[in-house]
């Protein structure tokens, strides 16, 4: 008699649920395997709406998982502390017994950057940090100063949801270097038009060192008026590969090679932002769910591929749009080549609004169909220059 194999998800993101599907579902493996997806939630939650929810033009980004996750899958609601890779088990921080696997997928996702110390604002994670976030800007005044820290799409995004969704308020932008950098010159000229449109005030090539709820102070000592902060400066790893005492980059992210397993333990594959890929298949990758489902998919057929004795295939995955909405009436969406290089042309306005809006949509339309059809869902390949310099 065959012994199932036993395969833990770490993660119920976009890389993790992916991932599941996909091997929950597999035909050639079936009554061969079981599925377990550890997450700290319930609920599937739709990071790339939670601007919404935090300036109250959507109610929630949470579905519940059982409409995304596959049936044959158990979710088990819980965080993961640390990995033992020797013992082959996933410990938790509430003391509960260790959960055993024969293949890992980590896939825990990311967090935003921490604030600087001492500072006070909010970020614009998860579920509950865009609930904290909501009722405070309902309870400003008119004319109370916001400022978003972070001139990312995050950033973006959150700054013109909330300029639209309360006029009553001043918004601020903050940013390092320019806004809408990586866009062609007519993405950035159109993001920038709508951004003033909206009547948020863009300070480019500033950077804030700290807030106290009150003020923030830029680097050079200006003090600036701000009743409430935004933080949206990027995004940072888990701790968890780094606490389990797996090899990690300098942010903490799990190294993995090109067809996204653990070196030293090829047991463990990795998949999304809190994972680290060779240059050769991932120089031009950027933390995003266009990229995690891909990387969720391919570390799903790789365990297959491992399950079955078969050599693991190098990851290739590369980027069609960038989509960035700009409150519910106008969006921008750039083309891309498949290396995330921007083309000429965008679409903007009312047509980049409906634009992104599918795109969003499609993103659970194609979870769910790799939950209805395992093996259905496939994605732009990367770019050949870089892949030729394997």
């Amino acid at each position: 008699m065959t012994t199932r194999q036993r395969i833990v998800v770490i993660g119920a993101g976009y890389a993790g649920v992916m991932a599941a599907n996909r091997l929950a579902g597999c035909k050639e493996l079936a009554g061969q395997i079981g599925v377990t997806v550890i997450n700290p939630a319930a609920d599937f939650v739709e990071r790339i709406r939670l601007h919404q929810v935090a300036a109250g033009s959507r109610e929630s980004a949470s579905v519940p998982m059982e409409s995304v996750l596959h049936p044959a899958a158990t979710l088990v609601v819980g965080q993961a502390s640390r990995i033992d890779p020797r013992a082959h088990t996933v410990q938790f921080d509430d003391g509960r017994a260790p959960l055993p696997y024969d293949f890992l997928v980590y896939a825990p996702g990311s967090a935003s950057q921490p604030a600087p110390s001492g500072s006070v604002g909010y970020a614009l994670q998860d579920a509950e940090s865009a609930k904290r976030l909501r009722p405070a800007l309902e309870e400003l005044a008119p004319g109370a100063v916001v400022s978003v820290i972070g001139g990312g799409l995050t950033g973006i995004e959150a700054a013109a949801e909330i300029a639209e969704a309360k006029p009553r308020l001043t918004v601020r932008l903050v940013s390092r270097g320019p806004v809408g950098e990586d866009l062609s010159d007519g993405g950035r000229r159109a993001l920038l038009a709508q951004l003033q449109c909206l009547g948020v005030q863009v300070m480019e090539g500033e950077r804030v060192d700290r807030s106290d709820g009150q003020h923030i102070t830029l680097s050079d000592g200006t003090s600036l008026a701000s009743d409430c902060t935004v933080w949206a400066a990027g995004f940072t790893a888990p701790g968890l590969a780094r606490a389990s005492g797996l090899a990690t980059d300098a942010e903490g992210r799990l190294l993995v090679d090109s067809t996204l397993a653990c070196p030293e333990f090829p047991e463990i594959f990795g998949a999304g932002d809190a994972v680290h890929a060779p240059d050769t298949v991932a120089s031009h990758l950027r933390m995003s769910c266009a990229i995690a489902m891909p990387m969720g998919a391919h570390a799903a057929d790789n365990v297959v591929a491992r399950i079955q004795q078969r050599s693991p295939q190098e990851l290739s995955a590369g980027f069609m749009l960038r989509c960035i909405s700009l409150g519910r009436r106008s969006g921008l969406v750039q083309p891309v080549q498949a290396d995330d290089a921007p083309r000429r042309f965008a679409l903007s306005r009312r047509v980049g609004a409906l634009v992104k809006e599918q795109v969003c949509r499609m993103t659970l339309s194609w979870i769910r169909g790799e939950r209805r059809r395992s093996g259905s869902y496939s994605w732009p390949r990367g770019p050949r220059a870089v892949r030729a310099a394997q």
